[in-house]
Parts: C-alpha cells; sequence; structure tokens
C-alpha cells in the first residue's frame, strides 16, 4: 500500500469511527450511557489515558470519569478535577479546544497536576444552542496534534446535542430567566402589587320583606286552624289563623251564669224595694254587681273574638309550614307569622366577621341568586349592625341590610345567594395577603 493510499484510508476510518461515536451518542438511552461513551468510547478515535466529562451545575460537576462506573463527587480527584474544569471554564475563550499547559492553570491547582493527570491536556468546551453546558477534558503523556483536537471538536459538538436532548427540561419558570429577566420580572412584580382596586368580600345573602308586619299570639292558647297557606297572598281583614283557649271559654260561661244571677237578685230587689224601705237600699249594690258581672262578660266576649287573628293589610303571608303550629301553645305576644308586601323587598347578608371589611352608607354591592346566577342584581348598603350575632353553628356575623336599585322587577322573598361587598380601595398586596396577615397577627401575637 502506498503513502497516499494509507493516508486515505487513516483518513476514511477516522471519519467512520466519527460517524460511530456520533451515531451512539444519539443513540445513548439516558445520560449515563451518554457519558459513558464520552469518557470510555472516545478512546476508539483518539488515544489518551484520562478523560473527564465536567457539567456546568452545583450538584455533582464531575458527570463521567473514564474507568470509573461512577464517580464519587467528594472523593480528592474529583474535587480538584472540577475545580480545573470550573477554572477552564470561566475562562474567557471562544475556540472550540484548548491544549492546556501546566504553567497556565493558578498556584492552588497547579501543586497537584502531577499527581492526577499526565503532562498533556485537551479541554473541549460542550456548547449547544450557543450556551455553553460544560466540557470535556482529556490526558495523555504525548502533545496533541491539531488534526486531532478538531476531530475531537466536532464529536465534543455532537455530545454537546445529545447531552441536551437528553437532559430533563428546566421548568417553564425558569427557563429564559437571566439576571436582566428577573429584575425585569421583580420590578413588574412590585408595580402590579401597587395597583389599587376595591375591596370586596362575599357573603350569604336572602331576599327579604323591607317592612314586614308581624302577626304575633294576642293571647296565650293552642293554635286550633290555619286558614292560610306559606306565601299565600292576602286580602285586609282575610283570617290568618284561629287560636283556642278552654280557660277564657269557661270563664266566659262562669261569668255569664254569674250575671244571669245578678240579674235575677236585682230584679226581685226593684220589686220588692217598692213597698219595703230596706230594699231600696240593696237596689244600687246589686246594679252595680250586675254591672260588674256586664263588664267580664264582654271581657271575656273580646278576648275571644281575640282568637281569630286576620291580616292587619294586603300582602303575602309569611312563614314555614302550616304543620309547625297546628296543636302547638303559644304565649302571650309570641311571634308566628309576617304579612308582608311583596313589593317590597330587600337584601338581608350575614357577613362573617372573619372578613368583616369597613362598608360606608350608599355602598355598592351585587347579589348572585342562586336560582339566576348568570344576571346579578346591584344593591346599596344603608345598615350595618353595631355587634355580631350567632348563627348555626355559633358563628359569629354582622347583619348588613342593602336595598335593591331595581325596584320594578324584584325577586320572590325567601330566595337566597351570594353578595359581593365592596369597600375602600386597597393596593393589590393587601388584597392578597390581607387574611394571612391576619392569621400571622394573630399567631405572633402581634
Amino acid at each position: 500500500m502506498s503513502e497516499t493510499e494509507d493516508a486515505r484510508y487513516r483518513q476514511a476510518r477516522g471519519l467512520a469511527l466519527l460517524l460511530q461515536l456520533q451515531r451512539r451518542a444519539r443513540a445513548a438511552e439516558d445520560l449515563a450511557a451518554l457519558g459513558f461513551v464520552a469518557v470510555n468510547e472516545t478512546r476508539g478515535l483518539v488515544e489518551y489515558r484520562q478523560a473527564a466529562l465536567w457539567l456546568d451545575r452545583p450538584l455533582r460537576p464531575i458527570a463521567a470519569l473514564s474507568g470509573v462506573a461512577d464517580a464519587d463527587p467528594q472523593a480528592p480527584y474529583a474535587v480538584w478535577l472540577a475545580a480545573v474544569c470550573r477554572w477552564l471554564h470561566g475562562a474567557d475563550r471562544v475556540a472550540s479546544f484548548h491544549c492546556l499547559h501546566l504553567d497556565e492553570l493558578p498556584e492552588s491547582l497547579r501543586g497537584d497536576w502531577r499527581q492526577w493527570l499526565p503532562a498533556q491536556a485537551l479541554w473541549l468546551p460542550l456548547t449547544a444552542r450557543g450556551q455553553r453546558i460544560g466540557g470535556l477534558l482529556l490526558a495523555r503523556e504525548s502533545a496533541w496534534l491539531d488534526a486531532e483536537a478538531q476531530l475531537l471538536a466536532e464529536l465534543a459538538d455532537a455530545y454537546a446535542h445529545a447531552w441536551q436532548a437528553l437532559a430533563p427540561k428546566p421548568a417553564w419558570y425558569r427557563r429564559g430567566f437571566g439576571r436582566r429577566s428577573v429584575k425585569l420580572w421583580a420590578l413588574g412584580a412590585m408595580l402590579a402589587l401597587m395597583w389599587p382596586l376595591r375591596l370586596s368580600v362575599l357573603a350569604p345573602a336572602e331576599i327579604v320583606p323591607a317592612r314586614p308586619t308581624l302577626i304575633r299570639a294576642p293571647l296565650a292558647g293552642v293554635v286550633a286552624a290555619f286558614h292560610v297557606q306559606p306565601n299565600q297572598s292576602v286580602a285586609a281583614g282575610e283570617p290568618l289563623l284561629s287560636l283556642e283557649n278552654t280557660d277564657i271559654a269557661n270563664r266566659l260561661e262562669v261569668s255569664r251564669k254569674a250575671l244571669a244571677v245578678a240579674e235575677a237578685e236585682y230584679r226581685k230587689t226593684a220589686q220588692q224595694a217598692m213597698f219595703d224601705a230596706d230594699s231600696k237600699a240593696e237596689v244600687a249594690v246589686l246594679k252595680a254587681r250586675m254591672d260588674q258581672h256586664a263588664a267580664e262578660v264582654a271581657f271575656m266576649q273580646g278576648q275571644l273574638a281575640r282568637a281569630e287573628v286576620a291580616a292587619p293589610h294586603a300582602g303575602v303571608a309569611i312563614f314555614a309550614d302550616v304543620h309547625d303550629w297546628l296543636g302547638r301553645p303559644v304565649e302571650l305576644g309570641e311571634r308566628i307569622l309576617m304579612v308582608a308586601d311583596a313589593n317590597q323587598v330587600e337584601l338581608d347578608i350575614r357577613l362573617p366577621i372573619g372578613d368583616f371589611i369597613e362598608l360606608a352608607d350608599g355602598g355598592p354591592a351585587t347579589v348572585f341568586l342562586n336560582v339566576d346566577p348568570q344576571h346579578p342584581m346591584e344593591a346599596e348598603v344603608y345598615s350595618v349592625s353595631y355587634q355580631t350575632s350567632a348563627e348555626a353553628g355559633d358563628a359569629l356575623v354582622y347583619r348588613v341590610k342593602a336595598r335593591l336599585t331595581d325596584r320594578e322587577r324584584p325577586p320572590r322573598i325567601g330566595l337566597k345567594g351570594t353578595a359581593k361587598l365592596y369597600g375602600e380601595r386597597v393596593t393589590l398586596f393587601y388584597y392578597l395577603f390581607r387574611r394571612p396577615l391576619a392569621a400571622a397577627r394573630l399567631w405572633l401575637g402581634w
């Protein structure tokens, strides 16, 4: 074989090995397999004694070492080698390779060179998409030829692209965040947190009558009958319910009999007074006694007449259920039901004590009814309770009253929903962290 043919053969063989190593790098299943190819199988292209794959990362910068299955990052050799590669990576070089000499290293790294590495070393930066991700360090006793370095630089470029393809993708919030981008985002976040907006809270709400008339028990007794149903429209004077009181009925019967006896005695004495002077003196006493019993009868009749409760005006009868009251004893003045005008309604909002904010008179509010949440209704706050009241589950709430702005189409009494109350304008920071700050104050005791 002539020298020309021998040169062509070596050139073709080197190109074939280069392509083969690039193919193996692309076919690597994971990063560990790719690191093994880089530090061990590269020897098929160029002879060397030691190789190390270094990556620009805080944990385990030495990714692979030649002849070692798993490199210990805390070993003295790995620590010293990581420092050397970090210095080479930080040096201002744009070349695709660099033949390293001992006198180039800093004094702190130069002393251990002969202990760990041969005399000649070649540094191959790993660059992918314009970003330097690490480097491949090869060392041997003989000097590096320029042709070898060129081939290895091409191979290192393939290793870098393969490594970036297999490396896990960074989180979306870390992509493209340089130091300048972080500062801009921090400035934007600070400005956004200072953005003013109106403070608002949500609270359960109910449609209630604006000026209802309370129907109370006019006397102590038992509910005998209900003449209306819940939410039924009633006219003025229409019977609502009937009470039964056997004590008043018995007392009325006794009073009537006492009145009859008093009348008989009075007539008898009045007849005798025409002939007997002593009977004339008793006529006035018996007349007063008869009038007393007549007054008692009239009073008892009036009490029984009050047992029939009628509607004071036209409206809607508001109560829960008829069967809750039938046969139930009631005391004098006990609330039984309400009669209200269906066209005069308002909002009764129960604001939890933990969500309380300053609400001004006439402040805006929006209610979303459960039956029609897509069409909110506007309202104006006109009353906020001074003290809290206990609700079901011992929850303390403030009672807030609000008038509906649209009074032409009032909703039905009893509908429930969620009200959104608006307070004063605050910053976005206070709007987001109001509750956490309040919890922190309770926990820390500020």
